[in-house]
């Protein structure tokens, strides 16, 4: 790739969008985008997984279900014509800046990713309600008790009354 900060730029004519992918179809719609010329940038993060005594490394979407195109208008129609997209959501000049101020740590972070194990959590803060992803609890809303540690969360599934505290990945929680 490019330099950080020659990928990660404003240029005439195009914007920075956000895209929505279905589930499991990131890098489809990025190979997809990228056939046809787009820009696109689809954060991986490298995971090493033991298999049969043997070490795998896989690159798995960062962020799943997103990835980050640079488009002009008659690109975002492409865009949105992908079969594996959900949704395209274009962005005002100052979410553009910001994007690509957080686009440049990102990438940094993906770099980082291939020599040292990154886990990436969502921002959860005491208080809010969430939902499980997967699991016996998968769709259950949960309200965040305490944050561990990076990675283990803390909720309270409330029923009949009553509140049960179950410890868990911040990974299994969706806002």
């Amino acid at each position: 790739m490019a330099d950080i900060e020659e990928e990660f730029v404003r240029l005439p004519g195009k914007q920075w969008c956000l895209v929505r992918t279905k589930p499991r179809n990131e890098k489809f719609s990025a190979q997809n985008c990228r056939a046809q010329g787009i820009f696109v940038y689809l954060p991986l993060i490298t995971k090493v997984e033991l298999h049969n005594r043997s070490e795998r490394k896989l690159q798995l979407p960062m962020f799943p279900g997103y990835l980050f195109a640079r488009a002009d208008l008659e690109e975002i129609t492409l865009l949105r014509r992908d079969k594996g997209v959900w949704q395209v959501q274009t962005l005002s000049e100052p979410e553009e800046e910001s994007l690509l101020v957080d686009l440049k740590l990102v990438r940094e972070s993906e770099i980082l990713s291939q020599n040292h194990e990154l886990i990436v959590n969502p921002t959860l803060r005491v208080g809010d309600a969430v939902r499980f992803k997967t699991g016996p609890f998968r769709g259950q809303e949960v309200i965040v008790a305490a944050r561990e540690n990076a990675a283990d969360v803390i909720v309270n599934l409330e029923f009949l009354g009553r509140s049960l505290t179950i410890r868990c990945l911040a990974d299994e929680l969706e806002n």
